[in-house]
């Protein structure tokens, strides 16, 4: 009856430290630059006939945790004064025992463009990107230090029996506004098959004016030739003053309004593409 309890106990205490594991992991959201990276690297990949990389929040952290490094302690290399080497990082983030191969790739740049071109111009960095034998990925991107932005991407190829982190991270979207990426201040996400963005992005993006009536729940969308008119949690709208009725109404989340961007990008003109594997809307506007 010990040996019961005891096994009892352990396995309680499994499933609390894999409840604890999952949860932290869900916390983690890639940042615009991190995502726009991401997709840059898996497009090139697929170009080149490879599986697309996955991201492991456990090596996203690691690969924040060492570019915020390098930013603070003024230096700029895979050999740490503080950390140490890729070795010692990776055993310090945790990564289970068994992976087979881990990499680095490291890039000093003002923006994601000119990084991404820079690994892909040096053979040693664009034969990390390129390795087959890869499975996953973290990617850290920070604002500092004498290039303008530091990159850090954190690869690793793990067994097939220990692909534990496939869906560990926060499935954000990255928009884009004529294959540009936009930063926003709270990401869109996807419900009931449509896309959600917050309507003062929208607006920027279109450049329209975005009047919030948050008193009475009411949100208007203007511009010199369109009128649309939303309240939160009716799916019927109001387009030049006639009524039009919606997929899925405009919803209120931590304290922003999102609005159904397809709809709303249409009425104004503009296109709205989705590409569901690599995640990104692209809304074009002014394009023949």
């Amino acid at each position: 009856m010990r040996n019961k309890a005891r096994f009892a106990a352990v396995a309680v205490a499994l499933l609390i430290a894999l409840f604890l594991f999952t949860t932290e992991a869900f916390a983690i959201t890639l940042s615009t630059d991190e995502q726009y990276m991401l997709m840059l690297l898996n497009r090139e990949r697929k170009a080149n006939g490879l599986g697309l990389l996955e991201v492991d929040p456990k090596l996203v952290v690691m690969a924040r945790a060492y570019s915020k490094e390098m930013i603070d302690n003024n230096f700029f290399s895979h050999k740490s004064p503080v950390s140490g080497n890729l070795l010692d990082r990776v055993i310090k983030a945790g990564i289970p025992d068994g992976w087979l191969l881990a990499g680095e790739n490291l890039a000093g740049a003002p923006s994601v463009e000119m990084a991404f071109t820079g690994l892909m111009n040096s053979s040693s960095h664009k034969e990390n990107m390129l390795d087959s034998r890869y499975t996953h990925v973290g990617i850290g991107v920070m604002d500092g230090g004498p290039y303008g932005k530091i990159f850090v991407q954190e690869f690793i190829a793990y067994p097939k029996n220990n692909f534990y982190a496939l869906s560990a991270i926060d499935g954000a979207l990255l928009i884009a506004v004529n294959g540009k990426p936009v930063n926003s201040g709270q990401s869109a996400f996807i419900y009931q098959g449509r896309i959600f963005i917050p309507a003062e992005q929208l607006g920027e993006i279109l450049e329209v004016n975005v009047e919030i009536d948050n008193d009475n729940e009411k949100v208007n969308i203007i511009s010199s030739s369109r009128n649309i008119a939303f309240a939160i949690g009716d799916n019927t709208a109001t387009v030049d003053g006639e009524e039009v009725v919606l997929d899925v109404a405009p919803m209120l989340e931590n304290g922003k309004v999102f609005i159904p961007l397809r709809f709303v990008a249409e009425s104004f003109g503009a296109e709205v593409k989705w590409d569901s594997e690599f995640r990104v809307v692209d809304i074009s506007i002014g394009r023949n």
